[in-house]
């Protein structure tokens, strides 16, 4: 069946925005399940039967390509900074080869070992990528946060909070025809507006927010099904429902996210103050790495 028959099915055409937005992340998710474990299975045959030596053939043409990958992780830091290179192209497609090397390289440079780590510098090498990978990992998460998507722009307090403004008018007049709705609504509102003094306190406010906000959405949801049922209000919720607690849910996320922001802003200065080192040090281990390879 071709893409175009699969939007034009029947069920698709009948699902809400939300039903079909909850679809296509639950196929995205699956395919990368599959494929993770996947990949976990021919990592463990690699790992148990040793099919190849890394110093040769197939194992050395492995990490020949990982390790090309992981010093082109430098280009995109480096396109940033040199002004003479500002014209080769939008910086977007930069950070997707950076993104793409920092998850492709260090995967080809573990086939390549086998995963067997034979010497001390080879083992100094692998931590470093270890290491890289997961101050990748944290970075990437946290630059999601206070930018429009991935590759986007660089996201500001005041649209964060026109955002909100914005969301909460769609809602109000929700909001007055349902009190119970408005009270839970205002009460995460003021949860978020207002954070705790104290440093422990705040840290655990900022942490525990993305909870609460899913508690408060579960009793929405509950709360808009007690409405659905009553007489006076079947037809208009059974009809946007989904609509509602779609506009719900945009609302609660901007609230989250205006109160989350500049905590954000301040961990990923603080992660780029991490990052960087991290990977000018992979580079210097893994130029060691080869080195002692080819001349011992």
């Amino acid at each position: 069946m071709n893409r175009e028959a699969i939007l034009n099915s029947p069920m698709l055409a009948s699902a809400s925005p939300m039903q079909i937005e909850r679809l296509r992340i639950f196929v995205l998710r699956t395919a990368l399940t599959l494929t993770l474990l996947f990949l976990l299975l021919v990592a463990w045959v690699v790992h148990s039967n040793a099919p190849y030596a890394s110093g040769k053939g197939l194992g050395y043409a492995l990490g020949l390509a990982g390790g090309m990958l992981m010093l082109g992780l430098l280009l995109y830091p480096v396109r940033k900074r040199l002004r003479f290179m500002h014209g080769w192209g939008p910086l977007k497609y930069w950070f997707q080869f950076h993104m793409a090397g920092g998850i492709f390289g260090p995967l080809l440079i573990l086939f390549h070992s086998t995963f067997h780590v034979g010497s001390f510098n080879a083992a100094v090498a692998l931590g470093c990528m270890l290491l890289v990978v997961a101050s990748g990992v944290v970075g990437r998460f946290v630059y999601r946060k206070i930018h429009h998507g991935l590759y986007g722009t660089h996201a500001s307090l005041k649209e964060l909070e026109q955002t909100l403004a914005q969301e909460f008018e769609a809602l109000e007049p929700v909001l007055r025809r349902m009190p119970l709705v408005k009270q839970e609504v205002e009460r995460f509102a003021a949860l978020g507006s207002h954070p705790p003094t104290g440093w422990s306190a705040r840290a655990l406010h900022f942490f525990s927010l993305g909870a609460k906000r899913m508690l408060a959405a579960r009793r929405l949801r509950k709360t808009l099904a007690q409405y659905a049922v009553t007489e006076e209000n079947r037809p208009a919720a059974h009809a946007s429902l989904s609509n509602l607690l779609q506009t719900i849910d945009r609302a609660l996320q901007a609230v989250q996210r205006r109160a989350q922001f500049t905590t954000y802003e301040r961990l990923f200065s603080l992660w780029h103050v991490v990052h960087v080192p991290f990977l000018f040090m992979l580079v210097i281990t893994a130029l060691v790495h080869v080195v002692a390879v080819h001349v011992y």
